[in-house]
């Protein structure tokens, strides 16, 4: 975990092409051009049968990287390919992160302090390897080396092209930080990021035909925006929050031009008509044909038509805030600590429920518990009070579930930034629930909720940048047994003429003793007025704002000595 690790790859030239096909399959692959019909003998890329052809292959290079290892004769006989490459030097590197082993995550050490032996990982033609050392990584690669000349031939110019791509390994730099599958991997600060010039290329694009005067679009242009939007949310988590109204508008625009051509395009009903009821102009042998064509083009008929649609303001609201985000001056990193990514034993844990008078929720792995609660005008547009949600005012049981997520989540970030809680740099926090949206919710995207999705950008506020990663876990209401009585108002039995309830704490830490280490955690003014004003007035959460409260404690830690709260 103090080591340096290396990061090096190697491209396989042409892999698609090495797959070779039967002579009598040739004519079958073939393709028409230049007036010729051209017999196909090997694979090639947009063919739906290359990928898995290509497969038997790059599980023999894999397997043999392994046999290779440890030989250091190998490392002599590639010497010309390894003085090809090129090695970092230490200046200006970050210092190194300590990674934090668990129960899923032991290491790669034996039990005598010995690397285990690990294949290079090859996506489709891309192979990547790590080592601790220069002497280590030559051994690495030289095995790499080895198992692509054993699987697909020594180079040898008068009759194959060597299948190392000399082109990319020789402007490789062999260091801890590395350009991988289009993103930034840098095992010194142990981050999964996204490559600065992409996120320029993003924010290009959101400036020229997103620009705040644009007022409608298609639904082309719509999905090479999430497109690209996506692919930053495999480097920063926190993006899959904030794409549900860009994917309800694609999927709008889509059902609507599918109605626009059906309505007005001839060829478009003729396809259609043809695969609802399977007649076809041509012989049975070659509908298949027919079919795979009908399916393709009645598609892109629908994905490329131009008709436009008015951007609402949901959808508009979305890309203003990607536009303030990937401003230079922002301050957002767009990574993610591998630490939030990969399966791991969670650092803390914490529990929550909620009812439709109050919320709660513990942490004993931390030392809190909180209870909250609701305003009269929360209550009063629940079940309490409201039969149905025919006025589209409802507050609903999993709104308020959520809410218990993000208040646990707060009360265990103010614990991370203000107390050495634990020397994780990156912890986990798996949030326990019983309630399923909410689970969700907190991992994923909200789609149906209003209130949800504006209470999801604010959740998504506060992971931006935050070191404390979360996952979630449903639990049994029947199991949640601490949470559930937290969530429950009790009356104070010591003043029966208060008009207010009130939080029995002493018979509560007397029923679970396991409370009475903990303290008790009061949310700040400022973050419960933001909840509540998201909640009732449906308000669009600024990230402005709530970096503004990040600076300042989340809330206060008290001891209460059975006390009724």
């Amino acid at each position: 975990p103090t080591s340096t690790i290396l990061l090096a790859a190697a491209d396989i030239k042409a892999c698609f092409r090495f797959a070779r096909l039967h002579a009598d399959l040739t004519g079958a692959f073939g393709f028409f051009a230049g007036g010729y019909y051209n017999l196909a003998t090997a694979m090639v890329f947009g063919s739906t049968a290359s990928a898995s052809s290509w497969e038997p292959f790059r599980r023999a290079i894999e397997a043999l990287s392994v046999l290779y290892l440890n030989r250091p004769e190998l490392v002599k006989k590639h010497r010309k390919y390894l003085d090809m490459l090129s090695w970092a030097t230490d200046d200006g590197m970050p210092d190194i992160y300590t990674a934090m082993s668990c129960a899923i995550n032991s290491g790669i050490l034996d039990d005598s302090g010995n690397p285990i032996p690990l294949p290079a990982r090859i996506y489709v033609d891309d192979a990547l390897v790590s080592a601790i050392s220069k002497a280590r990584m030559e051994l690495v690669l030289a095995a790499l080396i080895e198992a692509i000349f054993a699987v697909m031939g020594y180079p040898d110019e008068k009759i194959r092209q060597c299948p190392l791509a000399l082109d990319k390994w020789t402007s490789l730099i062999i260091s801890t930080r590395q350009v991988m599958l289009g993103l930034v991997i840098d095992t010194n600060t142990l981050t999964v990021g996204i490559p600065d010039d992409y996120v320029e290329g993003v924010r290009e694009l959101i400036d020229s035909t997103w620009h705040i005067h644009r007022k409608r679009f298609t639904v082309k242009e719509a999905q090479e925006l999430t497109g690209k939007l996506g692919h930053l949310a495999e480097g920063a988590t926190w993006v899959f929050h904030l794409l549900t109204h860009l994917y309800a508008s694609i999927a709008y625009a889509l059902s609507e031009n599918k109605r626009f051509l059906q309505d007005s395009s001839t060829e478009f009903r003729s396809l259609v008509t043809s695969l609802r009821t399977g007649r076809f102009s041509c012989s049975v042998k070659d509908q298949v044909r027919h079919i795979s064509f009908a399916l393709k083009r009645s598609a892109k008929l629908v994905h490329h038509a131009r008709y436009q649609y008015n951007i609402p303001k949901s959808m508009r609201l979305e890309i203003e805030f990607f536009r303030d985000q990937l401003h230079p001056g922002s301050g957002i990193r767009w990574e993610s600590p591998i630490a939030h990514i990969i399966p791991r034993t969670p650092t803390f844990t914490s529990f929550g429920d909620s009812c439709l008078k109050g919320a709660g929720g513990y942490s004993l792995s931390l030392g809190f518990w909180w209870h909250l609660s609701f305003p009269d005008e929360v209550k009063d547009r629940t079940l309490l009070k409201k039969k149905d949600n025919s006025d589209g005012r409802l507050i609903s049981i999993n709104v308020l579930e959520f809410v218990t997520v993000i208040i646990n989540y707060c009360a265990a970030l103010h614990l991370v930034l203000t107390e050495k809680v634990t020397d994780d740099k990156y912890p986990v926090l798996l949030n326990v629930t019983d309630n399923t949206s909410a689970l969700s919710w907190t991992t994923g995207a909200c789609r149906k909720s209003r209130i949800g999705r504006l209470l999801a950008r604010f959740f998504c506020s506060l992971l931006i940048n935050s070191p404390l990663g979360v996952n979630s876990q449903w639990i049994s209401t029947t199991l949640n047994t601490i949470a559930d009585e937290i969530s429950r108002e009790k009356e104070n039995m010591n003043n029966d003429n208060s008009p207010h309830s009130s939080f029995d704490y002493s018979t509560l830490q007397q029923r679970f003793p396991q409370l009475s280490h903990c303290r008790f955690f009061q949310p700040s003014p400022v973050l419960i007025s933001m909840i509540w004003d998201i909640v009732l007035t449906e308000r669009w959460p600024c990230h402005s704002e709530v970096r503004t409260l990040r600076q300042k404690p989340l809330g206060s830690l008290t001891i209460l000595h059975g006390v009724p709260l």
